[in-house]
């Protein structure tokens, strides 16, 4: 119960309560998207640009105690994507059940928020270039037995509603029990509590959930390379091309000048020290 009390004080500092193109992650079903719009001409006019971001899931986004904005890889990374479009960057806050249905309705301009661009996904919104790529894995107890996918028949694995992680652990592991919750937090802290024997989500995500029970002194460990990857990218509503083609533009310019490197090694430098590498297109007619 001491480490459970710990866990909570350590997520509350962490939060405000939780992909290099290759073969991988399987599309969520159900989502839909919206029609072509412009919203570049809208967002100009305004001097604001409303990102949907992730305040529960950390190093990506998260607001830490006594906070009142998020912090993280994804949140400056659009901060700077704001800047080179010349406006002020907003936040609103998504999670993996909400995020499309935020972009169709225009309470968002843009998905920043640990969405892996997929052939399925690709047909109701639209996506920027990938801007980073991870490795699904899992996350067990310290004294565990599990190191592979391959040992999950029977046991629980601890995931977020609407994740892509759960359409690839029923394909991979069908003889895993399921447990679904809202934020990876929550799914961390069932995971100590010997609810579930893992939790499966992208070394990213696992990272700052092990960071947590780190800190509360609590023993996990990260395991199961390979279990499948795929790309991050930003998402925008179908069709609306001119302002992802600006974003585009402000994603191939951090790459050639640097910023994407120095972000991507403030948050990343010591757990995936390759930094991922941006298409960039050649400037030119």
């Amino acid at each position: 119960m001491k480490g459970i009390v710990c866990l909570a004080l350590a997520l509350l500092l962490l939060t405000a309560c939780g992909d290099r193109p290759r073969a991988g992650l399987s599309p969520v079903a159900g989502t839909k998207g919206g029609t072509g719009v412009n919203s570049m001409e809208k967002i100009r006019k305004r001097g604001e640009i409303v990102f949907g971001v992730k305040f529960d899931t950390p190093p990506f986004g998260s607001i830490g105690q006594g906070e009142t904005e998020p912090q993280g890889f994804e949140i400056d990374l659009v901060t700077e994507v704001a800047k080179r479009l010349k406006v002020k960057p907003k936040f609103v806050e998504v999670n993996p059940k909400n995020r499309v249905a935020n972009l169709d309705s225009g309470k968002i301009d843009v998905i920043t928020a640990t969405m892996i661009a997929t052939r399925a996904r690709d047909k109701a919104i639209d996506f920027s270039e990938p801007y980073f790529e991870d490795d699904q894995r899992l996350m067990v107890r310290g004294d565990s037995k599990i190191s592979s996918v391959d040992q999950l028949d029977g046991k629980t694995v601890a995931l977020v509603q609407g994740s892509t992680e759960e359409s690839v652990l029923r394909e991979k592991a069908p003889g895993a029990k399921i447990l679904s919750f809202q934020s990876w937090p929550t799914a961390l802290q069932s995971l100590l509590r010997g609810d579930a024997d893992a939790v499966s989500t992208t070394v990213g995500i696992l990272t700052g959930l092990k960071s947590a029970a780190d800190k509360a002194g609590e023993q996990v460990k990260i395991v199961s390379p390979g279990i499948a990857q795929g790309p991050l990218a930003m998402g925008f509503r179908q069709g609306d091309a001119a302002l992802r083609d600006e974003v585009n533009t402000a994603l191939m310019g951090m790459a050639e000048d640097g910023t994407y490197d120095r972000i991507y090694a403030k948050w990343w430098g010591k757990v995936l020290p390759e930094p991922y590498k941006i298409r960039v297109l050649p400037s030119g007619s």
